[in-house]
């Protein structure tokens, strides 16, 4: 996963503050799919993601759509 980038590199939830974790579970989907495309060197993508929404309230989760393209930082390195 270290050779992966995301474009814009932050995703977040406008109604919690939640960055952290959907952007981690934004960069899991997404490097799946880099794997799978790995000689394509840069895509854009749209995936789904659970935003868990507030803390200690599990009835607040929901699901975000986030959008951008990933790169890999391979192809910066070359």
């Amino acid at each position: 996963m270290s050779t992966l980038t995301l474009v814009p590199a932050v995703y977040r939830c406008p109604d919690h503050d939640n960055v952290e974790v959907i952007t981690a579970r934004v960069l899991e989907r997404v490097g799946r799919e880099a794997l799978v495309r790995a000689d394509v060197g840069r895509a854009p993508f749209r995936v789904s993601v659970t935003c868990p929404g507030r803390r200690g309230d599990d009835s607040t989760a929901h699901t975000r759509v986030c959008e951008g393209t990933w790169e890999s930082a391979l192809q910066h390195a070359s």
